[in-house]
């Protein structure tokens, strides 16, 4: 989803602006990841840091799913903003979970092993992104459009719409994604139930 994404956002700002705004939107994202990753430096997660990992992915498939929904440079800017702050304390905190649970024999293998199982989906979200939004969504979105009459009628049509749409959907999924692990006990309470690695030594 992320990479897909990715690969949609100059697109879908240079439709609402020009070459200029698009680097203040990607200037004023890289910003929040920077003070994102200085909040977490120095307040080092929630109590609970599972509660950081699934609570700012939340927030990130809001943001995903707010930027589809109207074709505003501010808001497209905030969502960027919010989306890349949250990135390096919810990572963070996923992190210091997997080093504190993994033994510190295999910690390479399991990091080397789990890194190549989530970099491999970000190809395929690159490849069918551009595919996907010409072929399908915008098409879709169109004034005269299958949609136009239905989804149109709340985030409007033409051009970018079918961008928006597509970043509305992954932010849902990625919402609704967030809240089933949440409910589920066995990944919620993983750092109650699952004895740290260090404890396992003694």
């Amino acid at each position: 989803m992320i990479a897909v994404v990715q690969v949609l956002i100059p697109p879908l700002a240079l439709i609402i602006a020009d070459v200029k705004t698009l680097g203040g939107i990607m200037s004023f994202a890289g910003i929040g990841m920077v003070i994102g990753s200085l909040v977490m430096s120095t307040w080092r997660g929630p109590k609970r840091l599972i509660d950081g990992v699934l609570g700012f992915g939340f927030l990130g498939g809001i943001c995903i799913l707010v930027a589809g929904l109207h074709t505003e440079v501010k808001l497209l800017a905030l969502s960027a903003f919010l989306f890349l702050f949250g990135v390096p304390i919810s990572r963070g905190c996923s992190q210091v979970i997997w080093q504190r649970k993994v033994a510190p024999r295999v910690q390479g293998r399991v990091f080397a092993t789990r890194q190549m199982i989530a970099s491999s989906s970000l190809p395929l979200g690159y490849l069918i992104a551009g595919p996907l939004a010409d072929r399908v969504f915008e098409p879709l979105m169109a004034t005269d459009g299958l949609l136009a009459k239905s989804v149109g009628q709340i985030i409007g049509v033409g051009p970018g719409r079918g961008i928006g749409l597509i970043f509305m959907i992954m932010g849902a999924s990625s919402v609704l994604t967030t809240v089933v692990a949440y409910r589920y006990p066995r990944l919620r309470l993983v750092e109650d139930e699952l004895p740290d690695a260090r404890d396992e030594l003694r």
